[in-house]
């Protein structure tokens, strides 16, 4: 098995237990805050990198991955090649501590383990 994963777009993978953490966090908080608010995992990874880890983590060697770039990949919606979000409003106001990507991965790869 082979498969083709873009190179050249870079982002933040997020684990959606970190975000309606998050969520819980403002919900639970003694004042709300209004306003815009950015939320991803911390740290910055392309797709094509983000597949290998995922391949790493899990003990996958069945699947070849090889890098392509996005052209090869035409999209009704333009994506940026670079798209993290900056996430200082939300640890300024409500004092949330985000985890890294890698990490959040591993926890997620390891609560699928378990319930398999």
């Amino acid at each position: 098995d082979s498969l083709n994963v873009v190179v050249d777009q870079v982002g933040t993978p997020t684990y959606a237990r970190d975000l309606a953490l998050a969520i819980k966090a403002i919900i639970d908080a003694p004042q709300w805050v209004p306003g815009i608010y950015h939320f991803s995992d911390e740290g910055a990874i392309s797709w094509y990198d983000f597949t290998k880890a995922i391949h790493r983590l899990a003990g996958i060697a069945t699947c070849n991955v090889s890098p392509c770039m996005s052209v090869q990949f035409p999209a009704k919606a333009a994506r940026p090649n670079y798209s993290v979000l900056d996430k200082s409003k939300i640890k300024a106001t409500y004092g949330i501590t985000i985890p890294y990507w890698e990490d959040s991965l591993k926890h997620c790869l390891n609560r699928l383990k378990e319930n398999e």
